[in-house]
C-alpha cells in the first residue's frame, strides 16, 4: 500500500494555510472544506507526477480523495497494487 505520509505533507505545504498540522489518514480533506475543488486537481497532479500514474477523473468520485488513506488508494489502484484498480 502507499505510504500516505508524502501526500499528507504535499498536503499540508501546498494545499493548507500555513502552520496547519498534517492531517492524519482518516480526516476529512475536502468534506469539510480544508480544500477545494481546484485543490483536489492540484492533488492529482501531484499523484500523477510523483507516481507515475494516469488517474481517470471519470473512474472516481471527488470523495475518493477526501482523506489521505482514500488518496493512498487510489494510487494503490491506479498502479495495479490492489483489487479494484
Amino acid at each position: 500500500m502507499i505510504d500516505a505520509t508524502a501526500i499528507g505533507d504535499f498536503v499540508r505545504t501546498r494545499l493548507l494555510r500555513p502552520g496547519s498540522p498534517v492531517p492524519g489518514e482518516d480526516d476529512p480533506l475536502f468534506s469539510n472544506g480544508r480544500i477545494d475543488s481546484f485543490g483536489v486537481l492540484e492533488l492529482i497532479a501531484f499523484l500523477e507526477e510523483q507516481y507515475g500514474i494516469v488517474i481517470d477523473t471519470a473512474k472516481h468520485h471527488i470523495m475518493d480523495f477526501d482523506t489521505l488513506r482514500k488518496v493512498a488508494r487510489v494510487v494503490a489502484q491506479e498502479r495495479g497494487e490492489v483489487e479494484g484498480g
